[in-house]
């Protein structure tokens, strides 16, 4: 049972803010359905970073009402053979590329989406039929604007319910290069150069400190608990692991990027 259509759509790309592309694309939601609600969920995933990409929409998971269309285009397969994907799974719909950036908000539930098999939530997949839906790319370039967009719309609007957006897919794209789901290392890096870990906040009962780039940084609760300038790792809004800087900028001050491995100690 798929969920109703709340009228919202979410868009995250990696085009930045700096040119219309942003607005183009929103014009082309708008155009299909002038009634919808447009959320920015981020526009400034670095450039073809796909995996990055994945942990951005992955964060929406339980964030918005039931229904509501989450769209991705972080594409650098853009105009190649490559599928576009749409997938109903966590009360929701999402809209992308098939080069791994659903991959995350997948995750185990591919493995789920034989009809009666055991386990968590079951997503089901479909490849966007352009010729069948009547919206055919305009530009090789392009796809947000001439595809996921109208897409988006008329699945937020109800023109066309989700089975009818193209045939059922059973091998998305999954991520490759982020490693399993608690391996201890870095996946993100946000704006304040917090590193966001692949470590959920359960998993460090015990642990006082993490090393990573080379030093030891104690675990604390909150900022407030170290002095200005002083790294911590605490749980962060995502429920996974952080290091951070109080006042600072974590990534900066140790050198790390994304990839990087960490490890928890008593």
């Amino acid at each position: 049972m798929h969920p109703r259509p709340s009228g919202i759509v979410t868009l995250l790309t990696d085009f930045g803010v700096k040119d219309p592309y942003v607005g183009i694309m929103k014009g082309a939601l708008l155009q299909r359905s002038p009634k919808i609600t447009i959320v920015d969920l981020c526009h400034a995933i670095p450039p073809q970073e796909v995996a990055v990409g994945a942990f951005g929409l992955a964060a929406a998971i339980g964030r918005f009402p039931d229904g509501t269309v989450h769209v991705g285009v972080v594409d650098p397969g853009v105009g190649t053979h490559r599928r576009m994907l749409a997938a109903s799974v966590h009360g929701c719909y999402w809209i992308g590329p098939d080069n791994g950036l659903l991959g995350t908000v997948l995750g185990p539930t591919v493995a789920n989406a034989t009809p009666g098999s055991p386990g968590g939530p079951v997503a089901e997949v479909r490849e966007i039929d352009c010729e069948r839906l009547g919206t055919a790319p305009e530009s090789r370039t392009f796809h947000g604007r001439d595809v996921f967009g109208p897409v988006a719309a008329w699945l937020a609007a109800g023109r066309y319910g989700f089975s009818a957006l193209g045939p059922r897919v059973e091998d998305p794209v999954m991520p490759t290069d982020s490693g399993g789901v608690g391996d201890g290392r870095i996946v993100y890096v946000d704006g304040f150069g917090n590193l966001v870990t692949d470590v959920a906040g359960a998993a460090i009962e015990g642990a006082r400190n993490v090393f990573v780039g080379g030093r030891v940084v104690p675990i604390h609760a909150t900022y407030g608990e170290v002095a200005e300038g002083e790294l911590l790792a605490l749980v962060g809004s995502f429920g996974l692991l952080e290091i951070a800087q109080n006042c600072g900028n974590a990534a900066r001050t140790l050198g790390v990027e994304r990839g990087a491995t960490i490890e928890l100690r008593s």
